[in-house]
């Protein structure tokens, strides 16, 4: 029998939304220029400072992570201005791409997905070339699922007096975020992945550095004008536009469920079930990517499918046989992998279900000779982390 309903989200985003958080989406709609809206949008953007880790301001923007990637680009500097991207994943290559596109002059480096990031040679650049005006780096790229020590990054950027601006759409939330201690200057995150919310809205921590380069931008846009979006909150708590109330009130809601867990709470739940996914993956002779010795992210894990079997088999049983969305690999990775999210709303109980279902679908497809290796990872894991 095949599974009925929506399947269970194992994606990097969009991820499953909790029933609170749809059901506060889903109430009878308010209007955004009235104080029940202030209320619930000052509510929203304190609980956001406290999951950056920030006092400066966050903007609640009202477009998917894209757009505040490019308006933190736009809004800080000005065409012809150089950066230095990070491009360690996919996404650090798309924000290279979004800064073209805003006719920066970038500079790229770490172009290689599978390599590391030495922090000592953007040390060397940023001294050789004080023409960079700004860094971009990816906190947690989905693509390679690995983490970018944001925090020696940020102290080697201050040190060079350039400004730092940071990816974190997928980590937020799942994994601690020191906006203010590793010495950030814009941060962009989305309503969709670790905020366990329906996809929509954005939010950026822009530091008072930050501010002073805005005030210099020469074309910051027109939609997306963070000393605009920052005017309309000040003195009104409210945002230019018509706001999207109900994906506010979801976002809202998920941030009570996070606040209510506990935030240390949080990011231990999710590095544990990382942790045993990825230990029950090579239990069941699955190899982790990138290999070698790197951070891996506690949002996914990345794995190479074994020789011979097609990532798209593995993730099509999955899904019919057992309800479980599990994503592709990106770029290269994208016929020889897969990625397994383990972000947002889940728990041990749905994280048992992903090893024990890629188990069975393994020893179908007879890679796996006797099952029961995954599972016996698994709670190990569980029962090492106390």
């Amino acid at each position: 029998m095949k599974p009925s309903g929506n399947p269970l989200l194992f994606t990097p985003g969009p991820v499953s939304v909790s029933p609170r958080a749809l059901a506060a989406g889903s109430r009878p709609m308010i209007h955004h220029r009235t104080p029940e809206f202030h209320a619930l949008l000052e509510n929203v953007v304190e609980k956001m400072k406290r999951l950056f880790g920030t006092t400066s301001d966050v903007l609640l923007v009202h477009t998917t992570g894209r757009g505040s990637m490019e308006g933190a680009l736009r809004n800080l500097f000005s065409p012809g201005e150089k950066l230095l991207c990070i491009c360690n994943g996919l996404f650090g290559h798309m924000y290279a791409e979004i800064a073209e596109a805003c006719d920066l002059e970038v500079q790229k480096i770490f172009t290689d997905w599978l390599g590391p990031v030495i922090t000592d040679q953007i040390d060397t650049v940023l001294g050789q070339d004080p023409s960079i005006k700004g860094v971009t780096v990816i906190h947690s790229d989905t693509s390679t699922a690995v983490i970018n020590s944001v925090a020696e990054i940020g102290d080697i950027v201050r040190r060079h007096d350039r400004l730092l601006v940071v990816d974190c759409i997928s980590s937020l939330g799942a994994i601690e975020f020191k906006f203010d201690d590793w010495k950030v200057d814009a941060a962009i995150t989305a309503s969709q992945k670790g905020l366990m919310s329906p996809t929509g809205i954005s939010f950026v921590a822009v530091s008072q550095r930050a501010w002073a380069a805005a005030e210099k931008a020469a074309k910051p846009g027109y939609y997306v004008d963070f000393k605009n979006i920052k005017k309309f909150y000040d003195e009104k708590r409210e945002t230019p536009g018509s706001t999207p109330v109900s994906l506010v009130a979801s976002v809202n809601e998920a941030l009570e469920m996070l606040f209510e867990e506990g935030l240390p709470n949080v990011y231990r739940r999710h590095r544990i079930l990382a942790t045993a996914i990825q230990h029950s993956a090579q239990a069941m002779g699955l190899t982790l990517l990138p290999r070698g010795d790197v951070v891996r992210s506690h949002s996914v894990t990345l794995v190479q499918a074994p020789e011979g079997v097609a990532p798209a088999a593995i993730r099509q049983m999955a899904r019919e046989k057992y309800g479980l969305l599990i994503a592709s690999g990106l770029g290269d990775f994208k016929e020889t992998a897969l990625r397994i999210g383990h972000l947002g709303m889940i728990t041990t109980r749905e994280a048992l279900l992903m090893v024990a279902a890629l188990e069975l679908i393994l020893f179908e497809l007879g890679v796996v000779k006797k099952p029961g290796s995954g599972l016996a990872a698994f709670h190990a894991c569980l029962a090492n982390a106390g």
